[in-house]
């Protein structure tokens, strides 16, 4: 469907951020330039123009600037409708996005750190890959029921499975990572390869503690290295010029790239 059809004159680079807007749901100027590969102030002047379409909401607090913090944008009710009829998906894969005004502060900035991630890692994938949001991975069937925050999948069948966990006390986490275990021998995957289980945290502390107690909680139930692979990396090591930054529970002092 067109922008014309909608009732709305929009350029692609418009349409394009729109649907980002939908993958994102809260972005900066400058994150979203990062994504998009193209200069800041060109985003800028984008959004603003949307925010004058009145279909995304731009806010900026007195605070930010003490915190030195960024505007942040997200789509208001006619932003979500129009994406929705751009992409062509039910209005059920959009639901969570009506509510975008009523979203508190700690998801908002999460959604800003999941961006984030999602730069770094692109960096280092091969041409080609694909990496999902919640909430278009919202869409698919075989997730566990709390979905993760991103789910890679390369052109060479590689597939991994991220959470990205800044903030969180650590049973929060193992919580977290004993439901994808369960998922996985419970439900399993398609192709019966389970993707990569990684596991973004806020410091190399957390992360330690985290592959100490998943290799106790592996060969407790008898599990060999390449039966599962869990990863985990801090937010830290992920802003690296190196793609060895993650390590799994059964060497947790070796550096690795994702899919070594």
């Amino acid at each position: 469907m067109s922008s014309e059809d909608l009732g709305y004159k929009l350029t692609g680079q418009q349409q394009r951020v729109l649907k980002l807007l939908f993958k994102f749901r809260f972005v900066s100027a400058w994150l979203l330039a990062d994504v998009m590969g193209i200069r800041r102030a060109s985003v800028y002047e984008v959004l603003e123009q949307l925010v004058v379409k009145e279909l995304v909401i731009k806010v900026y607090e007195d605070v930010f600037r003490i915190d030195r913090k960024p505007a942040y944008y997200y789509l208001n009710k006619a932003g979500v409708t129009t994406v929705r009829k751009l992409m062509d998906v039910k209005e059920s894969a959009v639901h969570a996005l009506y509510k975008n005004d009523e979203a508190t502060d700690e998801f908002i900035d999460h959604c800003l750190v999941v961006t984030a991630c999602y730069v770094s890692i692109l960096r280092f994938l091969p041409e080609g890959s694909d990496i999902f949001t919640r909430a278009e991975i919202n869409r698919f069937k075989q997730f566990p029921k709390n979905r993760p925050d991103l789910y890679i999948r390369t052109p060479d069948g590689h597939e991994a499975v991220v959470v990205v966990i800044d903030d969180k006390p650590s049973y929060i986490i193992r919580k977290r990572l004993d439901e994808i275990i369960t998922h996985s021998e419970d439900e399993g995957w398609p192709n019966d390869t389970y993707p990569h289980i990684c596991f973004i945290l806020k410091d190399t502390s957390t992360k330690n503690s985290l592959l100490y107690a998943t290799h106790k909680r592996l060969e407790s139930m008898g599990m060999d290295e390449d039966e599962l692979h869990i990863l985990a990396t801090s937010l830290k090591q992920l802003t690296s010029d190196s793609e060895r930054i993650w390590s799994n529970a059964f060497y947790p002092a070796k550096q690795v790239a994702l899919f070594e």
